[in-house]
């Protein structure tokens, strides 16, 4: 027996209940479906949302750390080989830029931490120009040591437009590597040596 027949046998009441029963099932169908849709694609997209952030931060941190690591390389570079004795290294930057270093007074080195020692030098310059003395100080920070001017007192000198008295403190900065303690070795002479036992 067909469908049809059937749905023709049945009464009036149950074919319109029937009806009505098919009609709310199309509408739950044609809304329910394409809401679950709608919600399962719309948490894709906010998990999708979220591993792009996510991959948008690697990647800027890794341009952060890539920075950090070519500023440590910089810094390991530069601390590489330990700047010259700063008087004659003063000396010889005045030699190439004519100026003339009348007073020279080298001072104690001052620990920085367990890393770092400052050695600093203080010179006098008299009777010096403005540009004699921003080339003699180009010169000495751009050396790649680990050198700077750390204190600079500029003073006019007389009725000279181009002549001044100038003190200066270089200093440099060492890194001092981590001394190892070596093991004591025992030696039949020490008292507390115990032979090893057979």
């Amino acid at each position: 027996m067909s469908l049809k027949t059937r749905f023709d046998q049945l009464a009036v009441r149950e074919r319109k209940l029937l009806v009505a029963f098919g009609s709310i099932l199309a509408v739950l169908v044609l809304v329910l479906v394409p809401l679950a849709v709608g919600m399962s694609v719309g948490s894709q997209e906010d998990e999708n949302q979220a591993f792009r952030d996510v991959i948008q931060q690697i990647s800027d941190e890794r341009v952060a750390l890539s920075r950090r690591q070519e500023e440590e390389a910089r810094v390991a570079r530069r601390y590489a080989s330990p700047a010259p004795t700063l008087a004659g290294f003063l000396a010889d930057a005045a030699d190439k830029t004519g100026v003339d270093i009348p007073e020279t007074q080298d001072r104690s080195a001052v620990p920085h931490g367990k890393t770092f020692k400052e050695r600093q030098t203080r010179i006098r310059l008299s009777k010096v120009g403005m540009l004699a003395l921003s080339n003699f100080l180009e010169k000495i920070t751009q050396t790649g040591y680990a050198v700077q001017v750390s204190h600079l007192d500029i003073q006019k000198r007389g009725a000279n437009d181009d002549e001044y008295d100038v003190d200066i403190d270089v200093s440099a900065f060492d890194r001092e590597e981590a001394k190892k303690a070596a093991p004591k070795s025992r030696t039949k002479a020490d008292p507390d040596a115990q032979e090893p036992s057979e």
